[in-house]
């Protein structure tokens, strides 16, 4: 099943406690947060899960080997160290998921935001395979030179 840009539509949340909206999907102790019903949806690749006024979409991707894996762990972190202004990942992504995006209200106020994140995750793992892909050749270009650079001539 698809990612709808329906599924992302949030809602706000009046907090009580705190005065301003809670993270709710992160915040546990905030009792306004219990009451919000939660919502997760499987999608290809992926999943939703949603409560109030975020989300979190988690991506399934494959590797070929630990040096994909290597390569991907290095990406994830420089993309939660550097995030863009729509896109936030979660430093430690969701269990059984190699990368966990947060979302809020003001990421996904109009359906033009929503469409483009979905269009976003869906070209996520062609785009990671091409870098993949360009890293693994440079790193072999590195391991051959350094390797001709040690043979006894």
């Amino acid at each position: 099943m698809p990612l709808l840009e329906s599924n992302l539509a949030l809602q706000s949340v009046n907090c009580d406690r705190t005065g301003v909206e809670p993270i709710c999907v992160l915040c546990s102790e905030c009792e306004v947060c219990e009451t919000v019903p939660r919502e997760i949806t499987s999608f290809e690749n992926g999943q939703l899960i949603k409560q109030g006024n975020s989300a979190i979409v988690s991506l399934k991707l494959h590797f070929n080997d630990p040096v994909e894996q290597f390569i991907f762990d290095r990406i994830r972190n420089e993309l939660w160290r550097n995030p863009g202004p729509r896109v936030k990942v979660i430093r430690e992504p969701e269990e059984g998921y190699e990368i966990s995006f947060f979302l809020n209200t003001e990421m996904v106020e109009m359906i033009d935001q929503r469409e483009t994140l979905i269009k976003y995750w869906e070209s996520f793992e062609e785009n990671m395979r091409r870098i993949l892909t360009d890293g693994k050749m440079v790193i072999n270009k590195y391991v051959r030179s350094r390797a001709e650079a040690s043979r006894l001539k």
